[in-house]
């Protein structure tokens, strides 16, 4: 069904399809191998040039510059006369090919470079299901007015597996962190006030009762790209987890009730709830992170690694910073260079914790700040940490962490769940 939905024409005969590959129109055994991914629909005659009818967004095509109405005359060196000569090209192209197009465009002749992309890049990718619009905490569902997907939702990743959710075949992590290789990635909420526990044993745990608990939030930047790798990483490598991982689209993914103790900040996990948002990280702590910016007429996109273009997304979203040059600052007495969060995920932070404020009224929306009223860069001492309540970064908590990274912009965040929180602090 993957096969005949994305790959063949979506019109009469006289169309070449070319949505992943156009050598797949041939069906992928042709030639032993499918091919290169080009992202792009042809029709026209032989003799005419391969006409372009459709770009996906975001496609090798699309970044080459490719657009509806071009003629594709040469491909390389060699020329294309129509759809069946580009198929043939393809064919025998490979992902990650460099090659350089002559495009008819009106009255002009163009060159363009597209370097092509793997066509299992874009199947392998499960269909998107209908997010809803709540998270859960003590299974009750509060609503936050964005895309959420929880671990009971079709697409979701759930933190109550006792296995690895990518192999399945396999139970504990592959590598572990220091005292997590176990077959539970979570635990109960620990350190409870005495009347609490009692209570919270007897009964089991309510909101009314997880807000006499819950005072923190955690942010992280997950150095992983997308929720997808982060789940992946954090279940199935590392044996740790965290209540929400933040998609760059904006998708809000909850792996567990707001009532677990999540492996995810330390010293801070009795008290809080932890969110992970995709992003790469610093560009110093990465190499050749920066070469992954690339600059466009619509100004700076973050190009993913080939292995995650599959992860699901919006369809035709385009990862790009809120900001478009890198943010420099000081974190942990380290000067360290970041491009910005996107917009979407911005906007999803705000209405999740607008929304987690009204439920939990200990937490306050505010981060650690320094003497000048600044949001502070560097780890706080154990009796601060015990003392404060409200949004911290990872780096707040620990000494060798540097997320959520010098870019993150804390006033951005918190003035607008303030806002919808209809809260001062």
């Amino acid at each position: 069904d993957v096969y005949k939905r994305q790959v063949r024409p979506p019109a009469p005969a006289a169309v070449w399809g070319a949505l992943l590959a156009l050598s797949l129109f041939c069906g992928p055994s042709a030639w032993g191998a499918p091919g290169g991914f080009l992202g792009a629909y042809f029709e026209g005659g032989e003799g005419e040039g391969a006409r372009v009818a459709r770009v996906l967004a975001d496609s090798p095509a699309d970044r080459a510059g490719l657009k509806a109405g071009d003629r594709v005359l040469r491909w390389g060196p060699w020329p294309t006369p129509g759809p069946a000569a580009l198929a043939d090209r393809l064919r025998r192209a490979g992902p990650g090919e460099a090659v350089a197009l002559s495009v008819r465009r009106g009255e002009e002749t163009l060159r363009l470079e597209v370097t092509l992309g793997a066509w299992g890049d874009f199947t392998r990718a499960p269909p998107r299901p209908a997010p809803g619009d709540a998270i859960y905490l003590a299974g009750v569902p509060i609503p936050v007015g964005a895309s959420v997907l929880s671990w009971k939702d079709p697409g979701g990743f759930d933190g109550y597996l006792g296995r690895c959710a990518f192999r399945p075949e396999r139970i504990l992590p592959l590598r572990p962190a220091a005292g997590c290789d176990t077959k539970r990635r979570y635990a109960a909420r620990r350190r409870l006030a005495p009347a609490l526990a009692e209570v919270v044993a007897a009964l089991g745990w309510t909101p009314e009762l997880a807000a006499l608990q819950i005072d923190q939030v955690v942010v992280h930047y997950d150095v992983a790209w997308t929720s997808r790798n982060c789940f992946r990483v954090l279940h199935d490598l590392r044996g740790l987890s965290c209540h929400f991982l933040l998609d760059v689209d904006g998708t809000l993914y909850q792996t567990l009730d707001g009532v677990e103790r999540a492996r995810h900040a330390g010293a801070a996990n009795d008290r809080s709830l932890g969110i992970e948002i995709a992003h790469p990280g610093p560009l110093e702590l990465t190499e050749g992170l920066a070469e992954r910016y690339r600059h466009d007429a619509r100004g700076v996109r973050l190009e993913l690694p080939a292995r995650l273009r599959g992860d699901p997304l919006r369809p035709g979203f385009v990862v790009r910073p809120a900001r478009p040059e890198p943010v420099v600052g000081e974190v942990q007495g380290r000067r360290l260079s970041m491009y910005d969060f996107t917009d979407a995920q911005y906007e999803t932070l705000i209405r999740l914790l607008g929304a987690l404020a009204r439920h939990l009224p200990r937490l306050r929306l505010d981060a650690p700040r320094d003497e000048e009223g600044r949001v502070r860069g560097s780890v706080l001492s154990p009796a601060e940490l015990a003392a404060f309540r409200g949004v911290l970064g990872h780096y707040h908590v620990s000494v060798r962490k540097q997320d959520p990274g010098p870019a993150f912009d804390w006033e951005r965040v918190l003035s607008g769940a303030r806002r919808l929180a209809g809260r001062d602090r």
